[in-house]
């Protein structure tokens, strides 16, 4: 959202592309992709994976590989495209908790090297004394976790939507609900694409000033440190 109305496209210094659906729509779209039985593209998420642990799915460009010097625990994949599950609750208790999963899942997967930030020896010391025992936990097991937090904070009259599980930014991913339901059309590379009428408010909400790009230093530190062939 932010490149369609700030760029109109691509973000230059950033390298991919996220979708939001609300929760029924998100679970609508990976179904026709499963069932289109394409040759190329593919959903990739915990049900269609024996590895991958994020609480969204993200759909892949088969005939391409890419490098990822992220993770620990590593998995040859594709390029992709990220699509994240905007869901409906009341609680707002678990927004912390589902991002404590989400620190314990990061440090499961990582290198070492990722896990020392730099900021703090104390801090850096505290990571790895976590990181080190967390090389023999599965990150699925805090997919599960995420995900019975979700279905239990479902309610008829919901106060707030976000994407549960999948930031970091805690409430800053927390809107009243209703506030990304009615969309309009705006320019991204050349094309109309939806967007939320109230994407000021979600904007501003997220990155404050929206419309000042960040400095050349964070322009940087966008990348997600990927290589990408064609197979």
């Amino acid at each position: 959202m932010l490149g369609a109305v700030r760029h109109k496209g691509m973000i230059p210094w950033d390298d991919d592309i996220d979708i939001s659906l609300y929760r029924k729509d998100y679970e609508r779209l990976l179904k026709a992709i499963e069932e289109d039985n394409h040759p190329i593209y593919r959903v990739l998420s915990y049900d269609t994976s024996s590895w991958y642990f994020h609480n969204f799915a993200a759909i892949l460009d088969t005939s391409t590989v890419i490098e990822d010097n992220v993770k620990y625990k590593r998995h040859d994949t594709s390029l992709f495209i990220d699509v994240f599950p905007i869901d409906h609750f009341s609680d707002l208790s678990i927004v912390d908790k589902s991002y404590k999963y989400v620190a314990l899942r990061q440090l499961a997967y990582i290198k070492k090297e990722r896990a020392v930030h730099g900021d703090s020896k104390l801090k850096d010391f505290l990571r790895l004394c976590i990181w080190y025992p967390l090389r023999l936990v599965n990150p699925r097991y805090f997919y599960k976790k995420i995900d019975q937090l979700v279905k239990n904070s479902v309610t008829e009259n919901p106060a707030y939507e976000g994407a549960i599980g999948v930031g970091k930014e805690k409430m800053k991913e927390v809107f009243p609900a209703g506030t990304l339901k009615e969309l309009i059309l705006t320019e991204f590379e050349g094309r109309m694409v939806p967007i939320p009428k109230n994407y000021d408010a979600f904007l501003t909400q997220m990155y404050g000033d929206y419309m000042t790009p960040p400095s050349k230093e964070m322009q940087e530190w966008y990348s997600h440190s990927i290589k990408a062939y064609r197979k």
